[in-house]
């Protein structure tokens, strides 16, 4: 048997080190739990806090364009919008957190479906089977190829095919295939995560809003938001100049995030919408969400309040506006009704544009056939498909041969350049020789011995004709300072329209003769829009000073009735002889009174300086253009007009002017208040 060994106990020795020991390491502990929580305490909390919070954009609401007398033209209304909470809804790259949030989706959809409400999809994919890609969206296909990480011949079906395996689409059915597609890439382009939600869909109706609301467990970090939507007041005035808004496409994402852009904003898209977008974007306001260490969201705080967009104010005046407009579409209706062939019956468009002849600000700029803007979105395909082009403006972007309206120009330029005097006497004969037999083109009438001023009451070819021949080539140097074939300065954009010339000619492969400059005389060698029309007016209007044009006459902060006024800025200036001005203006006012004219404003209570132009179209059978150019008042000029008339007659022109100025003076001389009944000032 054995026996038990005795234990040999530890030495004092040993029991020391080992005490020693346990002593170190806790003071390492103690020193490095002093490090964190006392020396590096605020750093850490500091991360810690980082860590837990995530900040959420708060859009801004949209800046209002007003009209000269401050009657808005769009303004914002409370509207309500689906936003998507990442930090709540459901997520996940499984099968169940995908078929959770593909489920709620769904169920949003179906919510809308019944009250025939749209949900935000841009994907450039066709509704149904087979599927096609979308025309005029060749840069969205091609984003979506880029995102799929698909050849650039992939087939819109081969894409659909991609995004249902990518999104777990195997479950469903072709139209809900295609829907949840459609809401998945706009949420992936989007970039929705916790830190940027996602507008599924926006203008909701309050009977929306109260069932999401009603049912909230249904739909988790689904909520509804309050937010403004834009109203056109005016419908479809001014519809050419306001321009639209619409949401930002995948295309153009890229290069706005860069400029502080959510995916989810609002962006001008033509117009004034487009073109004082720095103005009418408010800045976007920040809140904080603070979660716990297992991801509970905890505290919910605006830190940073967001700041309303800026006021623009037109220099339009919308209800002179609305008297052009309205008389442009009586006066081509009534033409194609009742005129008779070469005399207007194929009338095709109209437009007309007045300026302030003091600053350049555009009071009116019509252009027919118009359209709604509150309905612009509905109604696109069709105005689209309309064979009158609703959505081409004419005013700005129609160019035109201006026919006898150049006249009074050519008139101002030849007496200063001492080629003629007021008082040289030129003896028409109805057909003007001096290239005969080549070349002998017509007057309008046999007028003999005819001084300038009633050259142009007369409107006489002939006289013109020969200052056209006199001047030659010195011409082209005053068309230059008139502004023809240039930009006139409008922020929206407008044609350049064409000023021929020698050189013009000779690069479209022509040459440019003798009897050209005969036709150029009386404006037929060219095509000039009516803006240009109007700032040529407006420049003999000012004794030789032409303004730059633009909408925008002053911009207001959200906090101020302090605007900032657009200053006026000279385009141009041509030194006139004084007596060349003189015989012009007289033989304008003649126009109007005892001339070409005086159908339409021999009994106005008002004096204009005034000039007709009837310019041929080449086209065999076609009625010819109808032109018309004023200033008034003629003593003390306030506005200048440019009314043309595609293929409708220089009358119709003239009476569409009149209807117009009769408004102008109309609210001057009764000194009521511009602001119509019932609106109030912003």
């Amino acid at each position: 048997m054995l026996e038990r060994q005795p234990t040999n106990p530890l030495s004092p020795r040993r029991l020391l080190a080992l005490l020693l020991v346990m002593v170190a390491i806790l003071g390492i502990f103690s020193v490095r739990l002093f490090q964190l929580q006392i020396v590096d305490g605020e750093m850490y909390a500091q991360l810690a806090d980082a860590s837990s919070k995530t900040s959420i954009s708060i859009a801004a609401s949209r800046g209002e364009i007003l009209d000269r007398n401050q009657i808005p033209l769009v303004s914002n209304r409370t509207s309500y919008a689906v936003i998507l909470d990442y930090n709540y809804f459901p997520h996940g790259s499984d099968e169940e957190g995908m078929r959770k949030q593909n489920d709620c989706l769904l169920s949003l959809v179906k919510l809308l479906q019944e009250r025939q409400e749209d949900w935000n999809d841009s994907l450039p994919i066709g509704q149904k089977a087979p599927y096609t890609f979308e025309e005029g969206r060749e840069s969205g296909v091609a984003k979506l190829k880029e995102y799929l990480r698909m050849a650039s011949y992939a087939t819109a079906s081969q894409c659909m095919q991609q995004m249902i395996i990518q999104y777990a689409l195997e479950g469903y059915d072709e139209p809900q295939q295609r829907i949840l597609a459609g809401i998945h890439y706009e949420m992936d382009t989007a970039g929705f995560n916790p830190s940027i939600p996602f507008t599924f869909a926006t203008d909701v109706s309050s009977t929306s809003m109260y069932k999401i609301l009603e049912n909230s467990d249904a739909f988790p970090g689904v909520s509804v938001e309050t937010v403004p939507v834009r109203e056109y007041v005016g419908g479809t005035t001014a519809c050419h100049i306001i321009g639209t808004v619409g949401p930002i496409y995948a295309e153009e994402y890229a290069t706005l995030k860069e400029q502080g852009y959510s995916y989810n904003d609002i962006l001008g898209k033509s117009g004034i919408e487009a073109a004082a977008e720095g103005y009418l974007r408010g800045t976007a306001g920040k809140r904080i969400l603070t979660k716990n260490s297992q991801g509970v969201i905890t505290a919910e705080e605006e830190t940073v309040a967001p700041i309303p967009g800026q006021t623009v104010i037109l220099s339009l005046d919308s209800e002179v506006q609305q008297v052009a407009q309205k008389a442009l579409s009586e006066k081509i209706t009534d033409l194609r009704a009742s005129a008779t062939v070469g005399k207007g019956k194929d009338v095709k468009s109209g437009s007309v544009v007045m300026l302030d002849v003091q600053t350049g600000g555009v009071m009116v700029c019509a252009s027919w056939p118009d359209y709604n803007l509150a309905t612009y979105s509905e109604n696109y395909q069709s105005l689209v498909e309309d064979k009158d082009n609703p959505l081409f403006n004419r005013a700005l972007y129609g160019a035109f041969p201006c026919g006898s309206t150049f006249k009074p120009g050519v008139a101002l330029a030849a007496i200063t350049e001492g080629k003629v005097t007021p008082s040289t006497v030129i003896d028409c004969t109805y057909i003007y020789k001096y290239y005969a037999p080549s070349y002998q083109p017509k007057c309008m009438g046999t007028h003999r011995h005819l001084q300038v001023a009633r050259a142009i009451e007369k409107s006489c070819n002939y006289y013109f004709y020969e200052v056209g021949r006199l001047m030659s080539s010195s011409l082209f140097s005053y068309l230059t300072l008139y502004g023809f074939g240039q930009k006139t300065g409008v922020e929206i954009g407008e044609s350049s329209g064409v000023q021929q010339s020698p050189e013009y000619m000779k690069s479209i492969g022509s040459n440019w003769v003798a009897g050209d400059y005969l036709q150029l005389s009386i404006g037929q060698r060219g095509s000039y829009t009516p803006i240009q029309l109007a700032a040529y007016t407006m420049m003999m209007a000012n004794n030789g000073v032409r303004y730059k044009t633009h909408f925008i006459k002053a911009v207001r902060s959200f906090d101020s009735f302090s605007d900032t006024v657009v200053e006026t800025e000279v385009a141009a200036q041509v030194e006139w002889s004084g007596a060349a001005m003189d015989a012009v203006r007289e033989g304008m006012i003649a126009v109007g009174k005892s001339g070409t004219a005086r159908a339409s404003f021999g009994n106005a209570p008002y004096t204009v300086a005034c000039k007709t132009g009837t310019a041929q179209t080449g086209i065999a059978n076609s009625s010819d253009h109808g032109t018309f150019i004023a200033y008034a008042p003629a003593d003390k000029p306030e506005v200048a007009i440019a009314v043309v008339v595609e293929r409708g007659t220089s009358s119709a022109s003239s009476a569409v002017a009149r209807k117009v100025l009769d408004a102008y003076f109309a609210g001057k001389e009764t000194g009521e208040s511009p602001t119509a009944p019932g609106v109030l000032l912003p």
